[in-house]
């Protein structure tokens, strides 16, 4: 299954499965709903285009952009 957020995509993520297994460059959502329901996406970042801004943090001022293959968050 598929979630698509405007520009994104998140795909359904089977299993929680240990943090340190996780592949480089992955961004996971964790999502509970108000019956205490909790899922995992992991998002599909193929789509995403260099410097395109996925996050922004309005407190610190920072978004998470795809530089040179990394995710780094840097000033809005």
């Amino acid at each position: 299954m598929a979630i698509k957020a405007g520009t994104l995509v998140f795909e359904e993520e089977a299993l929680f499965g240990n943090l340190a297994e996780i592949a480089p460059n992955t961004i996971l959502m964790a999502v509970v709903d108000g019956a205490g329901e909790k899922q995992v996406f992991r998002l599909n970042t193929d789509g995403i285009k260099e410097s395109e801004t996925v996050l922004c943090n309005t407190e610190t001022g920072l978004c998470l952009r795809l530089i040179d293959g990394q995710w780094i968050w840097v000033p809005c």
